[in-house]
């Protein structure tokens, strides 16, 4: 018995540092990332040019909010569940409106929460209001033609 306590307490140590482990690398790949305007042309795409064109590997859902907004905020577990679901296959972002006026103006952004889904190819589509987690996925799919 004296032998097999040393052995679990291993075990059980080896069995935290993977959860921790786990932990860590959901975090990184499911998290939501804040971003200003300037961030958005140099990761994204120029919002200004005529022609869109994507910089990045991946689709993007932007969260443009504001931090008086109740409804952004409940948008904020919702957006990471929708993050988790995609599975690094689309990258997430929020933008806070009050502090990127320029960037809300060029989209004529008069109401949020309002996603930016940016597909890789063509034009982004926008999703105005607060929905489900499943619908927010229906739609992130229809505008990524999935």
């Amino acid at each position: 018995m004296k032998k097999l306590l040393p052995l679990a307490l291993a075990l059980l140590a080896a069995l935290a540092v993977n959860a921790q482990r786990a932990i860590e690398n959901a975090d990184t790949v499911y998290t939501v990332h804040s971003m200003t305007q300037d961030r958005f042309i140099e990761v994204v795409a120029d919002y200004a040019a005529r022609d869109w064109g994507m910089k990045n590997a991946r689709p993007v859902v932007v969260d443009f909010y504001a931090d008086w907004c109740q409804p952004c905020k409940r948008l904020e577990p919702i957006l990471r569940e929708v993050a988790q679901h995609y599975n690094g296959e689309v990258d997430f972002y929020r933008i806070n409106v009050d502090t990127n006026s320029e960037i809300a103006d060029v989209f004529q952004i008069r109401s949020i929460p309002y996603l930016l889904i940016c597909p890789l190819q063509g034009e982004p589509k926008n999703v105005i209001g607060l929905y489900s987690v499943q619908e927010y996925i229906r739609v992130i799919n229809q505008a990524l033609g999935r």
